[in-house]
């Protein structure tokens, strides 16, 4: 599965990871059934899939006003993100 998976332009550029980088990953661990190693690729993982799974609801579903759970998920997913790479580029690398 990897040989089909993106390259990250970032990285290939600067070198270093970007912040969304292993999401692919993730997202293949997430698909084997290996849900702890998933998150350890990407932490923000669950709350992405959260995230894309309610624009969708907020795109098909008019009955319903969605606004307030994806502005609330795109919060919460971008502080995930950014406190999972700082601890990634000052810890890991």
């Amino acid at each position: 599965m990897e040989d089909y998976m993106l390259p990250c332009l970032f990285k290939q550029t600067f070198g270093i990871d970007c912040i969304g980088c292993g999401i692919q990953r993730s997202i293949a661990l997430l698909l084997k059934g290996q849900f702890e190693n998933a998150f350890y690729m990407f932490p923000a993982i669950y709350t992405t899939l959260l995230f894309f799974l309610s624009v969708g609801l907020f795109v098909v579903d008019k009955k319903h006003n969605y606004q307030k759970i994806v502005i609330s998920l795109a919060i919460v997913n971008a502080i995930i993100m950014i406190i999972s790479y700082v601890y990634k580029m000052k810890f890991i690398y």
